[in-house]
């Protein structure tokens, strides 16, 4: 009866062992990741991008990141509600996952912005990722219901690690001042930060 009674406590302590173990790597999951789209979230985005930018100017590698909007979203919550915000953003979401490598880090930021950073990817290549994305948006309509579908477009700003004096933060800055210049100019593009 002893040995019964340890091994009935040993098979619940593993258990609840398995359990503990789960659970953290569970919570640690949802730290990193948009609980919406699946995408990183942007806690992940900036301790991965610093050490990216550090690594890419250590090495002289390529470093570009795209930061992506869709249009007029608002109107899509207003017209349609916010249950059709969530589906559209989720779909966008599967579309950038389609349209970028294993090795790219695609991230929500938050709202309806995502960013795309893309290591060993010069700005030629990044501008034919950034136009392929924005063309897969506006290809394919997105079902909000089974039998509503709304046609969405995406403002897209590129930018590149220069030299060794950027950050993180700068090249995000050029990208995002990128992504104005692509709404100001009719919205529905790609620009480059210059």
């Amino acid at each position: 009866h002893e040995l019964l009674a340890r091994v009935r406590t040993q098979i619940k302590r593993k258990r609840h062992s398995d359990f503990l173990r789960n659970r953290i790597e569970e919570t640690v999951e949802q730290a990193v990741t948009d609980a919406l789209t699946g995408l990183h979230n942007r806690r992940y985005m900036e301790h991965h991008l610093d050490t990216l930018v550090r690594e890419s100017t250590r090495t002289g590698r390529n470093l570009s990141m795209l930061v992506t909007d869709i249009d007029f979203f608002k109107h899509v919550n207003d017209t349609y509600g916010h249950d059709a915000g969530d589906a559209v953003l989720r779909e966008f979401a599967n579309r950038i996952r389609r349209n970028t490598r294993g090795v790219d880090l695609a991230c929500r930021l938050g709202g309806e912005e995502f960013v795309i950073i893309m290591p060993d990817t010069e700005t030629g290549r990044a501008y034919q990722i950034g136009e392929r994305l924005r063309a897969c948006i506006a290809a394919e309509p997105f079902f909000v219901s089974p039998e509503i579908a709304i046609r969405v477009t995406t403002s897209v700003g590129l930018a590149t690690l220069e030299d060794a004096n950027d950050t993180w933060q700068t090249l995000f800055k050029r990208a995002d001042q990128a992504l104005y210049a692509s709404k100001r100019s009719g919205r529905n593009k790609v620009s480059t930060a210059a």
